[in-house]
């Protein structure tokens, strides 16, 4: 056990816990940060009555550890500044005559849902596989004043988490967080050789997939700009060339006022052309999501992203989506809510399917880990070299989440926790494309009738 020493960084981030309401804190790896958050977690309980926090983290071991800094720190501390403790167990420490606790969570889909918090501390925010949804579980809490601090190391290719999102608006002056920056350099005894003594010597457990430098780039960078350069050894798609399409987002269309506006969206109304659909279809109880796409040379015209419609329903809606642009050969992914979504829609009446088999028998898209192959092999150039536009937001962050697991050899398929819906769909579409044949009617003769015709300068001609 040694004395806690404070840094001039931790100085910082003490001065921010005791002024500011709402603090984001992206940091390097080890520069004594969440045995800070820790200390001022414990005086906050035992210095204001009736004070709850609240300690997520992305898993349960990672917050019961975080937990353990609170408890250490509280035996340690001289006699006259302890309460008799009340609960203490791997999840709460409580102190009955504070009126006051501190929980811990792993940051589950409803983490912390049922509490209103004094202070919430985020530790390891990037990392939470259910940020957003916890942030709006915790929402009301702030809102009534309580205390927010996310805190993270980078550690999701996605540069569009939440984590980091709250800190680069903070930069910008778009939201009310106060940001701190830390770099590898602002723990006292780190130099330039002890950056290539570590770079040397990284376990190759720690290392998985990465190459050293990019292990530094994680979790020893020296600025915000390289901190979130995209880890493209493991990203699927080239993280670059997804920034690059954001450009090309927009906003649904007011047309066809007969469909369900917060369900379907359609970025180009229908004009005769060769088209596409394809689907994946979800559980509708929010777990996942059900997609329709409906994609014309690579552009996905129209589509339907939801997470909690019932298979029945998504077959519904998209029969009605479909219905526009003259009904084009429809893929869906034959699991089992995939069957039950081609029954309903075959009993409204559609009818023009893709199938497994030559002999069309089977209808529907199946997959297995050679189709799996077959769809990603496809799909990822097509989308690193630009030949697909996708105009939805929420689809589009979905690419991000697609990595190569060097937990199983480099198996694509989405980070735990995430989704990979919307670029299933995605792919089908363009894996099947050429199979869709399409004839437009030829035009055989022009007739013209003798008359009189303005021209541009106002006269007339025969």
């Amino acid at each position: 056990m040694i004395a806690l020493e404070l840094w001039e960084h931790q100085k910082e981030i003490v001065a921010a816990l005791l002024t500011k309401r709402l603090i984001s804190i992206f940091k390097v790896r080890q520069i004594g940060v969440s045995y800070i958050l820790a200390a001022y977690s414990v005086w906050y309980v035992l210095s204001k009555i009736g004070s709850y926090v609240l300690l997520t983290s992305k898993g349960e071991a990672e917050a019961t550890e975080l937990l353990n800094k609170c408890r250490i720190i509280y035996n340690n501390l001289p006699d006259f500044l302890k309460f008799r403790m009340g609960n203490s167990s791997q999840t709460e420490l409580s102190f009955p005559q504070m009126l006051s606790s501190i929980r811990a969570f792993a940051a589950t889909e409803t983490a912390g849902i049922s509490f209103t918090a004094s202070v919430v501390i985020c530790d390891e925010h990037d990392s939470h596989p259910y940020a957003e949804q916890n942030f709006i579980n915790i929402k009301p809490t702030i809102d009534a004043g309580g205390q927010f601090i996310s805190c993270f190391t980078p550690n999701d290719p996605n540069p569009d988490t939440l984590a980091k999102r709250l800190f680069l608006d903070a930069v910008e002056g778009k939201n009310d967080f106060t940001p701190l920056y830390f770099p590898w350099q602002v723990r006292p005894g780190r130099t330039e050789e002890w950056y290539k003594s570590i770079m040397k010597n990284i376990p190759q457990k720690e290392l998985g997939a990465l190459t050293p430098e990019l292990y530094m780039q994680r979790n020893y960078h020296s600025s915000v700009d390289e901190a979130l350069k995209p880890l493209q050894t493991i990203a699927a798609f080239d993280q670059n060339v997804i920034e690059e399409m954001k450009a090309e987002i927009r906003k649904p269309l007011n047309v066809h006022p007969e469909l369900d506006k917060n369900i379907i969206h359609i970025y180009q109304d229908y004009h005769p052309d060769k088209y596409i659909a394809s689907a994946d279809v979800g559980h509708g109880i929010g777990r996942d999501y059900s997609v329709l796409v409906i994609m014309k040379r690579g552009v996905v015209v129209a589509d339907i992203l939801h997470r909690t419609i019932s298979p029945s329903e998504f077959a519904l809606q998209s029969v009605n989506l479909l219905k526009i642009f003259n009904n084009p050969v429809w893929y869906i992914e034959n699991n089992d809510w995939g069957r039950a979504v081609i029954d309903t829609a075959q009993a409204l009446g559609y009818s023009n399917w893709g199938y497994q088999d030559e002999k069309k028998k089977q209808i529907g898209f199946h997959t297995d880990e050679k189709t799996r192959q077959d769809l990603w092999a496809a799909l990822i150039p097509a989308i690193n070299s630009r030949q697909i536009t996708i105009y939805n937001i929420e689809g589009l962050k979905q690419f991000y989440d697609i990595v190569r697991n060097p937990e199983k050899n480099g198996r694509i398929e989405a980070k735990a926790g995430r989704h990979d819906d919307y670029p299933m769909a995605v792919g089908i579409a363009w894996l099947k494309r050429d199979l869709v044949e399409w004839k437009p009617k030829a035009i055989h003769t022009l007739h013209f009738r003798e008359g009189v015709y303005p021209d541009r300068s106002g006269g007339v001609h025969a």
